[in-house]
């Protein structure tokens, strides 16, 4: 396998925006739902989250993944983004959620859902909650803790 970063977040946390800053800057960024189309493991809409793993992992995936399921993914290092409640809450009206939809995600990134989770597959030390203010100082954030890690292997 090669070494996968991945970004996660609840909906609205900007991780599609700072993937496509990091593609500005030359890194190989992937929206999740595009891997999963692409490897065969979108089915009806919804992501086989065991699939995606095991293609990434025969096809030695080297590079960033952006998605809300992103660090169930084998990853060597987890991006947490979080944003303002209230920015969440009218990103995701504007992207025409229902209020229980809206409700659920804020609760999801209060209970800290995505640190704990990927605290079940790696060490506290590769496991990074950034909150996302300026998007550009964000990705610049993750390229200098990809680098860093890069360079101390």
């Amino acid at each position: 396998m090669g070494k996968i970063a991945c970004i996660t977040g609840p909906p609205g946390a900007g991780k599609s925006t700072v993937c496509s800053k990091l593609r500005e800057y030359g890194y190989n960024c992937k929206e999740g739902n595009e891997l999963a189309k692409e490897y065969g493991c979108l089915f009806d809409e919804e992501v086989d989250v065991e699939c995606l793993e095991e293609k990434l992992a025969e096809d030695r995936f080297d590079g960033i993944i952006c998605s809300h399921y992103s660090h169930l993914l084998g990853c060597s290092t987890v991006f947490i983004l979080e944003a303002d409640l209230n920015d969440l809450i009218d990103r995701m009206r504007a992207r025409g959620y229902s209020e229980e939809k809206i409700q659920e995600n804020i609760e999801t990134q209060m209970s800290s859902i995505f640190y704990y989770e990927s605290l079940e597959r790696l060490p506290a030390n590769r496991i990074f909650t950034l909150y996302n203010g300026n998007i550009d100082e964000t990705a610049k954030r993750i390229i200098s803790i990809i680098e860093r890690s890069r360079n101390n292997k």
